[in-house]
């Protein structure tokens, strides 16, 4: 990632985290510590959302948000059990319509569904860079979240 997409990105991550949180959620990035292992350190555009449904009762989602041009091509979205986990585990994706565990999100807002269907290049599909993209792909999972009312795939 880019110099000038990272300082965009974590611009808009503050606005990202503080919604996160108004809603029982937490955004991260780990970065370097210069005590801790090196792997625990998430390359520049990877980010990690834990996503607290509306549902009651309901375990949290963790998102695995990759980004690599800020914010000019959607990012890849995919699920974990936890943060820094494999994105392989069905049972870690919710039971959302396009969301097809465990492999990807054929939705707009991500960078598989804009891969599976060029048709969505152009038109009301397409990608918008404008205002805040990454919080537009966090709104967008929090809702289809909480339209499958915390519900887990598999």
């Amino acid at each position: 990632m880019d110099y000038e997409s990272q300082l965009r990105l974590e611009r808009d991550a503050v606005v990202v985290s503080a919604t996160l949180e108004a809603s029982g959620g937490l955004l991260i990035h780990r970065v370097a510590d210069p005590d801790g292992p090196a792997a625990l350190v998430d390359p520049p555009g990877v980010y990690w959302a834990v996503i607290q449904p509306a549902q009651l009762g309901t375990s949290p989602f963790v998102v695995r948000i990759h980004w690599t041009v800020y914010p000019d091509l959607p990012p890849s979205v995919l699920f974990a059990a936890e943060v820094g986990g494999l994105a392989n585990v069905a049972a870690a994706w919710p039971a959302a319509a396009g969301y097809r565990a465990p492999n990807d999100i054929c939705k707009p807002f991500t960078a598989e569904g804009q891969a599976l269907h060029p048709e969505w290049a152009s038109g009301a599909q397409a990608w918008r860079s404008e205002g805040n993209p990454f919080l537009y792909v966090i709104q967008n999972v929090q809702d289809d979240i909480n339209r499958a009312r915390g519900a887990r795939a598999s």
